[in-house]
């Protein structure tokens, strides 16, 4: 046969299977522009110049991104395929050798993919510069234009690649099924998967189980760390669930409804039969958009409340515009010595002295700790847990006064508590190192840049400071800086401006002392949120596009299989609106079940999931909740659009 023949061929099965064809290539194609846009802006220069620190969250992204694109791409080739066995037989029957069909769907799956690659490559640029732009705003980087974002040829051609062995294994995957398959064995797989299925209660036994502790792992996690490990332990576990339950609990459930007498009602007889015929061979792709429907809701819900609680974050993080920490030990004898010591530094960066301004001097301390009733017990190394230890920050009063422009009084055996988790405390003494301290509990006021669930004390005087130190160091035998007392000075300037001083104040860096621009912090700190809701905008997108594309398939499919069943309920007599009854409960059903199984995922995952984005600081419960709120309904409306669209699809085929 040659190309121009070969080609006729290629080009009519193109237009006889469009339905499914365009959505199969505007999928690829999205994927494949978010995959290029990725790697544009990780090979941008002005990303690399300017965001060094978003780099790694990039690549990060670039990582999954292209796993998620490849399985998507290759679940739709699959999809393709199976419509393709008929025709594949037919051909085979019509005497056309097995390297002919070979070499006709090569070229029709080259030009699949060739437009596949074209969307990707223009798309990828064209929506690159509205990411590019939309990225940096997110960085609050004002001073970007288009002009920064050139044609990156690095993503065109690494987009290629995944694209052309896209391509080689799909040709190579139904080569090798045209020749081992004869044509009654392709006209079989068209079928496959159609019938009652069996029981499986060794299945449902399996994912009752693994359903159970996953949800029993989400809802007592307690504390950051633990949530970190045990996270991805009841992601596993509630995936294998899903997937076990939509197979095995399924179809218990619709045997289960035979058994009862409304099961002889025309339009529950035919549902129930119709579902238990479906369910066999839509049961996995059913559980996929469950679980990809609850990754696009944690994922959206989780990034948002990351990035939007940043200012309140940094606000908690750095209380001034520029800090200065000494590296040396403080005790009562120098404290005094290193305090003057940073202020003359400090006041050597302006002209007048009466530039620097809200200036405070701070000292802490910090340490592990664990709370048992009303003893909190300091920890050594060996005795830490992921489940119960606490970070232990102990501050001073003067410093707490004057950043908070306070003026709270202390006894000796009196302080102030707070957790950065918990928003009232009801702890009124607390035991610590053999002392019994009253305990008077106030706002958070622990940095928001620590990561998990720690206790702030608030302490009279440096000398009730250094009994903590001193029982820190004890406890970590020396080997931990944070236990003894540091001195930090804070301070605003005014009259000069940022640029100018910022020249005078870095010198201050090159002294042994650790310095911090608040500026430079919030660069880096909206780096590294924006970067994690850009990701998680992605990443959310290609779920979404997956979940739709697996709804569309299936109605499609769906269409396709019922039409002859359609004309054979009309040809045994069966009413017009008895059929369309029992087809849209059928398919109601079957494609609504995966929208609750979402939510319900979301929902029992909220509290581990909320552990985990507390490591990007202070953000409250109700806050949270708001949030998930917001994203499920976003994302319900959709779910609701989708069906309603693929539905009118699904009648159009089948009429």
């Amino acid at each position: 046969m040659s190309f121009l023949m070969a080609k006729k061929f290629a080009l009519k099965n193109l237009k006889a299977n469009k339905v499914l064809e365009i959505p199969f290539v505007l999928s690829s194609g999205i994927m494949f522009i978010l995959f290029n846009i990725m790697v544009s802006l990780a090979s941008n220069s002005y990303v690399i110049h300017r965001h060094k620190f978003l780099i790694s969250i990039i690549n990060m992204g670039i990582v999954i991104v292209g796993i998620l694109a490849v399985i998507f791409v290759l679940y739709s080739v699959s999809v393709l395929l199976k419509r393709k066995n008929k025709t594949l037989a037919l051909y085979s029957i019509l005497g056309l050798e097995k390297k002919h069909i070979r070499k006709i769907i090569s070229i029709e799956f080259m030009y699949l993919f060739t437009m596949i690659l074209a969307i990707a490559t223009v798309g990828g640029y064209i929506f690159g510069q509205l990411a590019f732009l939309g990225l940096n705003y997110l960085m609050r980087d004002m001073g970007v234009n288009v002009m920064h974002y050139p044609l990156s040829i690095l993503a065109i051609v690494l987009t290629m690649v995944v694209v052309i062995i896209l391509y080689l294994i799909t040709v190579i995957r139904l080569s090798f099924t045209v020749y081992i398959s004869t044509p009654t064995e392709l006209l079989n797989k068209q079928h496959s998967g159609e019938g009652e299925p069996k029981s499986r209660y060794l299945v449902l036994l399996f994912g009752l189980i693994t359903l159970s502790a996953g949800y029993w792992i989400a809802l007592t996690t307690k504390g950051t760390l633990e949530s970190i490990t045990n996270f991805f332990i009841a992601v596993l576990l509630v995936i294998f669930a899903t997937y076990a339950l939509y197979v095995a609990l399924t179809v218990v459930a619709l045997k289960l409804q035979k058994k009862h007498s409304s099961y002889f009602k025309p339009v529950k007889f035919l549902s129930v039969s119709g579902l238990l015929y479906r369910i066999k061979s839509n049961a996995l792709s059913l559980a996929s958009i469950a679980i990809l429907g609850s990754g696009v809701i944690v994922t959206l819900s989780a990034v948002t409340m990351i990035y939007y609680s940043a200012n309140m974050n940094f606000k908690n993080a750095i209380p001034r515009s520029y800090e200065l920490i000494s590296g040396e030990n403080i005790d009562l004898h120098n404290y005094k010595k290193v305090s003057n010591t940073l202020k003359k530094q400090v006041e050597k960066t302006v002209d007048n002295k009466s530039q620097v301004v809200h200036s405070y001097v701070g000292y802490n301390c910090e340490s592990w700790c664990e709370k048992k009733g009303d003893q909190l017990k300091i920890l050594n190394n060996e005795s830490l847990s992921s489940r119960t230890s606490k970070m232990l920050y102990v501050g001073d009063l003067v410093g707490y006064n004057a950043n908070l422009h306070k003026k709270i009084k202390l006894q000796d055996d009196e302080i102030l508590l707070c957790n950065n988790r918990i928003e009232k405390l009801n702890v009124h003494k607390l035991r610590i190192g053999g002392r019994t301290f009253k305990v008077r509990t106030v706002d958070n006021f622990v940095p928001a840049n620590v990561a998990i669930e720690s206790y702030g004390i608030i302490v009279k005087d440096l000398k009730t400071m250094l009994f903590f130190s001193k029982l820190f160091v004890k406890a970590t035998g020396g080997m931990a800086t944070n236990a003894k007392i540091s001195c930090s000075y804070n301070w605003d300037v005014k009259g000069i401006s940022y640029k100018k001083y910022s020249k005078r104040v870095h010198v201050l860096s090159a002294n042994k002392v650790e310095f911090v621009d608040a500026k430079e912090f919030l660069t880096r700190f909206y780096e590294i949120n924006g970067g994690f809701l850009f990701i998680g905008i992605i990443i959310g997108i290609i779920f979404l596009v997956g979940t739709i594309l697996i709804i569309y398939y299936k109605q499609v499919s769906a269409g396709y299989e019922d039409r002859h069943k359609f004309r054979i309920m009309k040809e045994i007599g069966l009413e017009d609106a008895l059929i369309k009854k029992s087809n849209t409960s059928q398919l109601m059903l079957l494609l609504y079940s995966p929208l609750c199984v979402s939510i319900i995922h979301c929902i029992v995952a909220s509290k581990i999931v909320f552990n985990l984005v507390q490591m990007f600081g202070g953000i409250k419960w109700q806050n949270y909740n708001i949030c998930l709120a917001a994203v499920i309904s976003i994302f319900f409306i959709i779910y609701l659009l989708v069906f309603k669209i693929t539905s009118r699809i699904y009648y159009n085929i089948v009429r």
